[in-house]
């Protein structure tokens, strides 16, 4: 089932100060679909949740579910399902019983419970657990369960609100991975919301960047990534070295800028709506420094300040002639050797590496 919102927008009021939570969201979201909500606390996608599900109503805007218009329905009415953070199970029911609390509202006979509890259990990794209570399974086990309440149900969307925050790290690795596998073998339309940029990354379809209720960018993994349309995703998503210049030509999709401070040229990709003599930030990640020139033809000169070994890859601070720092990562130190503190040092890029913006 597909999931629209229709510029929606929700003000908070209170002591007679408006606040706007959430500011002209729109999306379609097809069938099938895993689409992430990823921002800073308080940048508005747990509201935006909170409106799918019914909880809150729109100041302005639509929500439709296959093209329904479910706007001002309570949530019992809208056939959605939220996996919910704290987990949310009965301590005193057993995992059977919890995951079957909503068919016994829906009155189904007992042959269907079984028939749906023994599919779910076997799905969420949960077969030979179902006579254990919540508080005989680890924090991984219980929100299997409550994955699998959530799905008995056969709800047209089901939501995620920082299903893993309370999790370990190898946990919240594994799980998430878990939760990719099963959405996609139920084919569910999904709606994810973390604020961890690794977990939308590897679980999302689409990735909706926000930040104080604005969308920032929507796009997949890769291009929110790779392609940012602006300095604030850029830096949200993964780590980023921002060199600042104005541009000299633009050709196409090829801008060539002039660096601000050296007067070094650099020739990119154009991620946004640039002319010349327009000031640019040049969006470089650090993996695509090399120290080897092979194919790139942009260079950086500067001093290794210093560097960390981490086993298949070596990260160090170069500092560069009008002092800026920047970060770079190179692979394979056993075959490439370390870096060597104080040295000069030149760092070479490709023209697809570096992502020119605005400003």
């Amino acid at each position: 089932m597909s999931l629209i919102l229709k510029n929606v927008r929700k003000i908070f009021t209170s002591y007679g100060v408006e606040t706007v939570a959430v500011d002209d969201f729109d999306q379609s979201i097809e069938k099938g679909q895993l689409v992430t909500l990823l921002g800073p606390s308080g940048c508005g996608k747990t509201t935006t949740l909170r409106i799918i599900a019914g909880f809150e109503i729109p100041t302005n805007g639509r929500v439709l579910l296959d093209e329904k218009d479910v706007t001002n329905l309570p949530p019992n009415r809208r056939n959605i399902s939220m996996v919910f953070q704290s987990y949310a199970l009965f301590p005193h029911l057993t995992v059977e019983e919890n995951i079957a609390f909503g068919l016994k509202l829906k009155r189904l006979d007992r042959t269907q419970m079984k028939r749906k509890m023994r599919e779910m259990t076997d799905l969420v990794g949960l077969k030979g657990l179902e006579k254990r209570r919540p508080d005989q399974l680890s924090g991984g086990q219980q929100q299997r369960v409550a994955l699998a309440r959530s799905l008995v149900m056969e709800p047209s969307v089901l939501l995620f609100d920082e299903p893993l925050s309370n999790l370990d790290a190898k946990l919240r690795e594994s799980m998430r991975l878990e939760i990719r596998r099963i959405q996609q073998e139920v084919n569910i339309t999904s709606v994810y919301v973390t604020h961890d940029q690794v977990e939308a990354m590897s679980i999302s379809d689409i990735i909706v960047v926000m930040n104080e209720g604005k969308v920032m960018q929507i796009g997949s993994p890769f291009d929110i990534y790779a392609r940012p349309q602006n300095s604030f995703v850029a830096d949200f998503i993964g780590r980023v070295n921002f060199v600042e210049g104005v541009v000299d030509s633009v050709d196409g999709d090829t801008v060539t800028v002039s660096v601000r401070s050296t007067g070094e040229r650099i020739i990119g990709k154009k991620g946004s709506e640039i002319s010349t003599g327009e000031e640019v930030k040049v969006v470089l990640r650090p993996e695509s420094l090399s120290d080897r020139r092979e194919d790139r033809i942009n260079t950086l000169n500067g001093k290794v300040l210093k560097f960390v070994f981490l086993g298949s890859n070596v990260e160090y601070e170069l500092e560069l002639p009008d002092g800026k720092r920047i970060n770079a990562v190179t692979f394979n130190p056993i075959e490439r050797k370390l870096p060597v503190v104080g040295k000069d040092t030149e760092l070479y890029f490709s023209r697809e590496s570096a992502w020119v913006i605005k400003a």
